[in-house]
């Protein structure tokens, strides 16, 4: 609903958008321990979660991160306003790119 409501935002090349979030939140005082050990180290194996998920929000598929989520449900804290950007993305006329600048861990 929210996408439908802010799409037309998109539409006006006024606007700017940057949308930043954690990703990954790992351990059990977080309540969440995927662990894929062909990736290797604990960290390689969150490293390789999130891109998945970097990787389908650059494609703007909303869609596509709803499954991811449900699939892997994953620790992002900031899904919530990734998810109505990408569906203000599917409700706008303009066809805008997605890129991540940069991707950190802490440890």
């Amino acid at each position: 609903m929210y996408g439908r409501l802010l799409a037309k935002f998109v539409d006006d090349p006024k606007n700017f958008f940057s949308v930043s979030s954690d990703f990954c939140h790992w351990g059990n005082r977080f309540s969440y321990t995927y662990y894929d050990k062909k990736h290797g180290a604990i960290h390689k194996s969150i490293e390789a979660l999130d891109r998945m998920g970097m990787d389908i929000i650059e494609t703007g598929d909303a869609d596509a991160f709803k499954k991811y989520l449900k699939e892997y449900d994953n620790t992002i804290c900031g899904r919530h306003p990734i998810s109505v950007f990408l569906h203000m993305l599917k409700n706008s006329a303009t066809k805008i790119n997605i890129n991540f600048l940069q991707y950190e861990k802490s440890f």
